[in-house]
């Protein structure tokens, strides 16, 4: 069993971020206002992105590198384009996910201090223990937090199950297509299961991978992990709709907007299902989750930035990395943002990941120019199938986009 979970890593940071903000928040508030009216839209939105995930495992196992080196190889356009997603998630994805675990830690310990102020305090201490740069370090912390909250949350949508449509409650919403329901779908369809840029994150963790294990991780364990992680997610989802909608569904309970009374509302969803006795567990696995996805992307966000600074400054690699740097700049960032730039929860989270959206059509667009350019050997190219996929998702990200701008815009 150890040595299958010590083969078992970068799967599990790719699940960690997205068992974050995408699950906890949207697919409970879905399940809460909608029932399971939208449940397919949360599994088509997670199986349209998988070739561009798909290509990020392919393109690490076939060269031994990062999408960063791959955006650098086809254009300067592509590096500024990358440059941008990673502002967005160092700095605005990070804070959004270090505000809903200070939610947490708030109703949790009942702690006399706002949201925003817990968060600093949490990043700064999640920065401190990943300050060594030791990609083991994050991927243990990780692999750990998420295997246990996997296991908890399958306990309680068994529970949960029993409940669907108790007090002759329905169990699908009547969908009526206004603004707030507009801007939801918007939201869900930029960060779920994550944004694509997190495809880019995976190939990096996977590089780093291979330098801890060498030639253990292998490309067809590389490629399994890598479904392990990424169906794990659409899993998750699945779990957290149902619950929301066994719990909350027309029961006149809604979901709060600010970080503890949201955190209060999740915790009760378990202890509804599985019983009161199980909240100190619970609540120690929400947070637990919460916290993996802020260690992993607090860990792979300052090596990719380090690594897209040096393509484009054309520095050696064999000069020293500069992880701790940019670490620190991270940390800045995001003590700036939490402590100025913070007016609503609900409208920063919507924000976070919308922004996400936007990129998602030139992601998927890079990662195919990625995976077919000539570097690439013929046994990694992608099937025909798997092409003409990715540019469906292409397709479909960005007619959302286009409405998402259409709303923020004209509307």
């Amino acid at each position: 069993m150890n040595n299958i979970l010590s083969r078992i890593g970068p799967g599990m940071m790719l699940a960690a971020v997205g068992v974050g903000v995408s699950h906890l928040v949207y697919s409970t508030q879905a399940g809460a206002d909608y029932g399971l009216s939208l449940l397919w839209l949360i599994i088509a939105i997670t199986l349209i992105k998988y070739p561009a995930f798909r290509f990020a495992v392919d393109y690490a196992n076939a060269t031994g590198e990062s999408l960063v080196r791959a955006y650098g190889d086809i254009s300067k356009l592509a590096l500024g384009w990358l440059m941008a997603g990673f502002i967005v998630d160092t700095f605005i994805a990070t804070s959004a996910v270090a505000l809903v675990t200070a939610g947490l830690f708030i109703n949790i310990f009942d702690v006399p201090y706002t949201a925003p102020q817990v968060a600093i305090v949490i990043t700064l201490f999640s920065a401190v223990i990943l300050m060594n740069g030791q990609y083991a370090k994050a991927e243990n912390i990780v692999r750990f937090l998420v295997l246990i909250f996997s296991l908890l949350t399958l306990a309680a949508v068994i529970f949960a199950i029993p409940i669907l449509g108790s007090n002759d409650r329905a169990i699908l919403a009547e969908i009526d297509m206004n603004m707030e329901l507009s801007l939801f779908i918007i939201a869900v369809a930029g960060w779920m299961p994550m944004p694509t840029n997190g495809a880019v994150l995976f190939s990096k963790w996977v590089c780093e991978k291979r330098k801890i294990n060498r030639d253990e991780f292998k490309d067809d364990i590389a490629l399994r992990d890598f479904k392990i992680g990424y169906f794990l997610t659409l899993f998750l989802a699945i779990c957290f709709v149902v619950m929301g909608t066994a719990v909350l569904f027309e029961t006149g309970r809604t979901v709060p907007v600010t970080p503890p009374e949201f955190a209060s509302e999740l915790f009760r969803v378990f202890t509804e299902t599985i019983g009161d006795w199980s909240y100190p567990i619970i609540a120690s696995a929400g947070l637990a989750v919460m916290w993996s996805t802020l260690i992993a992307l607090m860990d792979v966000m300052p090596r990719l930035t380090d690594r897209l600074s040096g393509i484009m400054m054309k520095r050696s690699n064999d000069l020293p990395d500069r992880y701790k740097l940019f670490s620190a700049i991270q940390v800045t960032g995001i003590i700036i943002i939490l402590l100025f730039f913070l007016s609503s929860f609900k409208a920063f989270l919507y924000f976070a990941t919308s922004v996400g959206l936007i990129a998602a059509p030139t992601i998927g667009y890079y990662n195919y120019k990625a995976i077919t350019s000539a570097k690439i050997p013929a046994k990694y190219r992608p099937k025909n199938s798997l092409i003409i996929w990715n540019w469906a998702c292409i397709v479909i990200m960005t007619m959302f986009a286009v409405a998402f701008v259409y709303t923020r815009i004209f509307v």
